[in-house]
Formats: C-alpha cells, sequence, structure tokens
C-alpha cells in the first residue's frame, strides 16, 4: 500500500507541473515541457540563456521549465501517469536505450531528415548508434563523455619523466605506473600509487576494445566476452592494479574515491571521464595536472556515454518539441555548454571546431575556467585530437 501511495504522490506531483501545459484562452501560444538533470545551479544556464532564446525565434511557443531529482525513475512516472515531459534530457550510460524500449521517446527521423532538419553528419558518428533501434532513431545527441587518463605533472617532473601522449602503449603505462609507485614502508599499501582507477568493468571495457574485442554477435543476441582476447585484456588490466587502494580498507577511507587521491596528489596517473576534469580544476586549483588519450593496445580506443535529447512519445504537440530540441542541439548552444560547464565535449563537430570550444569562461565560483591557450591544450586538447583520430 505504502509503494502504491508513493507512486501515486509522484504522478500528481509529475500532473500538477503540467496542468498548465497549454496556454489559456488570452495566451495563443503552444506549451511545451523541457526536462533536465543537472546540478541547480546549472539551471540558470536553460532559464536565463536557452529558453528566453528560444521563445524569442518562436514567439508561438511557451516553454516551462522542469528540474526533476530522482530523475529517471521520475521520467518513468510520469510517463506511465500519460504526463511525461515533451522534451527530456536522457544518457545513452543509464537510460537512454531503457527508454527507448518502454516507448517513452519518439522516432524522430521524419523531423531530423526533414526540411526543417538537421545535417546528421555535423554530430560524432559513433553517438548515433546508441540513439537507433530497428532502423529509428530517437534522439539528438548533445555532448560525448569518453574515458582519458589524467597525469600529476609534478610527480612525473619529480622523477625526470616524460608526460604521457596519444604514442604511449600498455607497455609505457605498465612502466610508468611501476616506476611510480612508491611503497616506503613495504606494507603493501603504497604512499603514492602509479595508476589509480575504477577498478571495475567500465574500465576495463577499453582495453578489451582495443585489443579488438566486441561485446556482441553481428545479430547483437549472443554476448562475446568468453574468449583469448578478453583474457589478454584483462590479464593486463589486472597487472595495472598494484593495490585497490591507498589505506588499509574500505572502512579507513571512508568512502573516499580513487578521484580524490588524485587530487590530493598521491597519484601519477588516473584514468576517468572529461566530466573530471573541471571538478579537479575547481577544487584543487594548485594541482598541476594534464590529460592525453588513453595509451593503445593493438589499437586506439576509448569508451563514452551521451547526453542526449529525446521526445516524448505522448506529446502533443510533436513539431514544436523538434524545435526545442534542435534548437538545444544547436552548435552555438552545445559551444556554450561547453563554456559554462565543460564537463563533456560538444556533440557536434562544427561546435568542437569554433573559436568558442577554446575559450572555456566555467560558471562563476561552482566552475573555474579556463585561463591560457597552454592550459586548456594541457587539459582539453586530447578530446578533439581522438575525436578527429576516430
Amino acid at each position: 500500500m505504502r509503494a502504491w501511495v508513493a507512486v501515486l504522490l509522484v504522478v500528481v506531483a509529475c500532473a500538477t507541473v503540467t496542468a498548465r501545459r497549454t496556454g489559456g484562452a488570452a495566451d495563443a501560444r503552444v506549451t511545451i515541457e523541457l526536462s533536465v538533470f543537472n546540478m541547480p545551479w546549472e539551471n540558470r544556464l536553460y532559464t536565463e540563456e536557452y529558453i528566453p532564446a528560444f521563445e524569442r525565434e518562436n514567439p508561438g511557443i511557451r516553454v516551462k521549465f522542469l528540474h526533476l531529482e530522482d530523475y529517471l525513475n521520475r521520467l518513468v512516472l510520469c510517463h506511465a501517469g500519460g504526463i511525461a515531459p515533451d522534451v527530456m534530457r536522457q544518457n545513452t550510460s543509464w537510460g537512454g536505450m531503457n527508454l527507448i524500449l518502454r516507448g517513452m521517446n519518439l522516432p524522430l527521423d521524419r523531423f531530423i531528415d526533414g526540411p526543417d532538419g538537421i545535417d546528421r553528419n555535423d554530430f560524432i558518428p559513433v553517438i548515433w548508434n546508441s540513439l537507433r533501434h530497428r532502423g529509428r532513431t530517437y534522439g539528438i545527441p548533445q555532448d560525448i563523455n569518453m574515458l582519458g587518463l589524467f597525469y600529476n605533472k609534478e610527480i612525473f617532473d619529480a622523477h625526470g619523466m616524460k608526460y604521457p601522449d596519444p604514442s604511449w602503449t600498455w607497455a609505457d603505462l605498465k612502466a610508468a605506473a611501476d616506476r611510480l609507485t612508491i611503497d616506503r614502508d613495504r606494507d603493501g599499501h603504497p604512499e603514492v600509487l602509479g595508476l589509480n582507477a575504477g577498478w571495475n568493468g567500465y574500465t576495463f571495457m577499453p582495453f578489451y576494445f582495443q585489443m579488438g574485442g566486441k561485446v556482441w554477435d553481428g545479430a547483437r543476441e549472443e554476448p562475446l566476452l568468453d574468449n583469448a582476447t578478453a583474457v589478454e585484456a584483462l590479464t593486463f588490466f589486472k597487472s595495472l592494479k598494484r593495490s585497490y587502494s591507498l589505506t588499509q580498507a574500505n572502512s579507513q577511507r571512508g568512502g573516499i574515491g580513487p578521484s580524490t587521491f588524485f587530487q590530493q596528489g598521491r597519484v601519477a596517473m588516473f584514468i576517468d571521464g572529461t566530466w573530471r576534469t573541471p571538478q579537479l580544476h575547481t577544487s584543487a586549483p594548485g594541482l598541476k595536472f594534464g590529460v592525453t588519450s588513453l595509451p593503445r593496445g593493438k589499437h586506439h580506443a576509448t569508451i563514452a556515454s551521451s547526453c542526449f535529447w529525446g521526445v516524448s512519445s505522448q506529446t502533443k504537440h510533436p513539431e514544436a518539441a523538434w524545435k526545442l530540441a534542435k534548437f538545444l542541439a544547436g552548435t552555438e548552444q552545445l559551444a556554450r555548454y561547453w563554456q559554462v560547464l565543460w564537463v563533456a565535449p560538444p556533440a557536434r563537430w562544427s561546435s568542437l571546431r569554433s573559436p568558442a570550444f577554446r575559450q572555456v569562461t566555467g560558471m562563476g565560483d561552482k566552475i573555474r575556467g579556463i585561463d591560457t591557450p597552454r592550459e586548456f591544450e594541457e587539459k582539453c586538447g586530447w578530446i578533439t585530437r581522438a575525436l578527429e583520430s576516430g
């Protein structure tokens, strides 16, 4: 009974914010809803910039902005109640195909390829694959999060070693990780780790792909993880893990993750995503670090996720919803999102190649900007090179 009451309360909450979805008699504009997930202080990018600009360009459309907590569950429940937001920010890693398979997203091909469409070729090609199901496309890409290799410049300098770069191989990574692991008292828990990461499947997958591994067969019905390539990649991946943590046990770590150890200067190299760069830059202004692409096995490869804009299959105003989704994925909007938040690169080539991409302003005291071209190159220059090289 309590579970059903909770569901009803959430649906009622969704209904409350959608009660005025259409304008009144005195307001002839169509009203559509836009839902996002993000830190609350990011909202003003939408409320103060995107939405006012969109409404000026489209005077017949009014946008109601929704910042939803417990985002994925809220979307599912609102859809179940027949009141899903018209345009929804979604992510390929935690719900993209899940929501698409539930029938929550409207196929957008007739809009994408129509007279008011977009150029698919202006977007990073691989992202489209995660938005397609049975030949139909269910979203427009916004950004692309990639795993890269972070490195502490001061630790490398202290040992007279060159910084990691795109020419590095697995052998280079292993040699540097071993050399830069410092265990002065030889208790098996180094004071400084040469390499740290989230030692999990997500971080392992690039190594598997770098050896030519595949997850599924051609029909995407049979997994292909039980093979010699996977064993080879996993054996090497395990060899990099000299110690699971920098302290005796998880209880002593107090829930601290690998990014905190890198931020404290206790890790020489660290594998994480582009979203980590602005956090480190803001939280540890004295930390001198750079980022580059992952060292290669047989091939260069990394993994990525993407935020994208989906249109609800329940929308009563598909044309208006399409216009908003298209606007939010526009070249200027994606470049602006990167400039302010720089958590993930834009999904469009025209945004990545624009001068605005190299002008990272940040968002006041919430996210520090980048002051010099040299610093941009050290922290973000690898992104475009990695994407350009495929």
